[in-house]
């Protein structure tokens, strides 16, 4: 995968092709098609079959919907887990029973089978033109002002937004989506669950790695800045002759794996750009979103920092002590012996990356890039805004803007956002939080979250905002907990929407116990208005 792609993802890609096993006696929940329209805006014609779905368990007349959006992927493998509760909890359907609601699993345009044009590299600037930021939001504003419940049990029942509280709850992207809802169309919904949410639009998101550099020990920070910076400056500077033998040492790291040595000739590394070669360092930042220091990082830096367990550790690492040479070798010697690459999941969805790619290149930026200037980092400078951008412009050769329109998004607030009837969540070691309202970078407002329930429809004193922060968590930590082993979560690649740092499901149960009081604080102060 190209780089720009490998990490701009705020959710992972979960759960291709998984069979959606069913529990016993468990309705099925079979996909429901709405007629949407692709422009909103304009007078462009044309329908097509938005995807969802719809749990009525615990429905009783008068209960609010819980709408759960799944953002930037196929929805379609997420229903067993945040619809029917296969080997866990969700917290839609906790929120559901609790409330006696319905709970829907939203499918966004361009994503799984929600499709207005077939998505590929043929797909045209007319046709990306209908994935926006808007486009997207007023498609739920369509559905809801349109849906009627699919049994006919309950199809008297008036589900209209103005007839019956309308809760929003997603993570990462769909986070973003649920609290400019409540911006943007406070009648259709009522109140938001909005988990590790990067409200900030912003094209430069060199802060991206900063959460793994604060979690690192001291002699594995010191080791892996060393590292970057020398192989930075000899594909800068160095000599033809160094700079091939640099990156076949590098690639063979790539290549190898634990006791199998793979060597790499120099036509092979004379074909690498500086990118490609020194991103290798950067292999066991790969799951760090969702797994966190303790069990993606620090196996690796255990391994740098004893020289695979022959040697004490230092304080001060490896480069307190040894050559940069050998400190080098040390760091690829630990990621040949952990072999990433190696990874057992499943291959991304193509649509989902070339949507997801569509939306950052126009809209989002986010581009992860490296920091010369920063003392810690850890990223390679190699990965620059042009580079990034010359990746979008090569994907989408016509009608791009020269930049990310971030104004699209930030016009709604960003870390500025004052909102009312929105729970703002965080992982303290989210990459993403450098982002989202519990941003402590430099740059940002640096606001406090409290816990403190405002009242309905009022948004709390700023600059504080409603929410937590869960300590020691990463991306998307709350919004769902296994409860049972699940053979689906084994491997690093397939964990969609869950962190497994959460083990214990704290963070699931905090998150949900403080929703729940606050609905409770806020739902009677709905009323049903006059349909027009």
């Amino acid at each position: 995968m190209v780089f720009s792609q490998r990490v701009l993802a705020l959710c992972c890609y979960a759960f291709l092709g998984l069979a959606l096993a069913i529990k016993d006696g468990m309705a099925a929940n079979n996909a429901l098609f709405f007629d949407m329209p692709v422009d909103h805006f304009g007078d462009a014609p044309g329908t097509f079959k938005n995807r969802y779905w719809v749990n009525d368990t615990w429905y009783k007349s008068g209960g609010p919907v819980f709408l759960f959006d799944s953002g930037e992927q196929n929805a379609e493998p997420l229903l067993p887990y945040y619809l029917q509760e296969y080997h866990g909890l969700s917290a839609t359907m906790r929120l559901a029973k609790r409330f006696n609601g319905i709970a829907i699993l939203w499918e966004h345009r361009f994503y799984g089978a929600s499709l207005p044009f077939l998505v590929n590299t043929n797909t045209t600037a007319d046709q990306w033109q209908f994935l926006t930021t808007e486009q997207a939001l007023e498609d739920v504003v369509y559905f809801a002002n349109r849906f009627t419940h699919p049994n006919t049990k309950f199809n008297k029942d008036s589900l209209h937004p103005s007839q019956t509280p309308w809760i929003w709850i997603g993570g990462s992207y769909p986070g973003i989506r649920g609290a400019l809802m409540r911006v943007r169309n406070p009648e259709v919904i009522f109140a938001s669950w909005s988990s590790s949410a990067p409200v900030q639009a912003q094209v430069d998101m060199a802060s991206y790695y900063k959460a793994a550099e604060r979690s690192l020990t001291r002699n594995c920070s010191a080791d892996w800045v060393a590292v970057t910076k020398f192989v930075d400056e000899t594909l800068m500077n160095g000599t033809e002759e160094e700079q091939i033998n640099l990156k076949m040492k590098l690639w063979s790291a790539r290549e190898s794996g634990p006791g199998r040595d793979v060597p790499v000739s120099r036509e092979v590394a004379q074909g690498l750009n500086n990118v490609q070669a020194a991103g290798v360092l950067m292999d066991p930042l790969s799951f760090y979103q969702y797994y966190g220091f303790e069990a993606s990082l620090l196996p690796f830096c255990n391994l740098l920092e004893t020289r695979n367990f022959t040697s004490k550790p230092l304080e001060g690492g490896l480069i307190s002590a040894i050559s940069i040479n050998d400190t080098l070798d040390s760091f690829l010697a630990a990621i040949t012996e952990l072999d990433y690459d190696s990874i057992p999941g499943d291959a991304d969805d193509p649509i989902t990356d070339r949507s997801w790619m569509r939306q950052y290149c126009s809209e989002y930026g986010f581009y992860q890039r490296g920091d010369p200037n920063n003392p810690l980092s850890i990223e390679t400078s190699f990965r620059s805004l042009e580079r990034f951008q010359q990746q979008c412009n090569s994907a989408f050769p016509t009608r791009l803007p020269p930049t990310p329109q971030v104004g699209h998004v930030n016009k709604y607030g960003g870390w500025l956002m004052n909102v009312s009837n929105v729970l703002f969540t965080n992982g303290e070691f989210d990459p993403w939080r450098t982002m989202g309202l519990a941003s402590i970078e430099d740059n940002s407002p640096n606001r406090e979250p409290t816990t403190v329930i405002p009242p309905c429809n009022e948004p709390p004193p700023f600059p504080s905002f409603f929410g937590m922060t869960h300590a020691n968590q990463v991306h998307v930590s709350d919004l769902r907990v296994l409860l049972t082993p699940d053979s689906n979560h084994t491997d690093f690649k397939t964990v969609g929407f869950f962190s497994p740092v959460a083990k214990n499901g704290e963070p699931f149960y905090a998150g949900l116990a403080l929703f729940e009081m606050a609905l409770e604080e806020w739902l009677p102060c709905f009323r049903p208005k006059a349909l027009h």
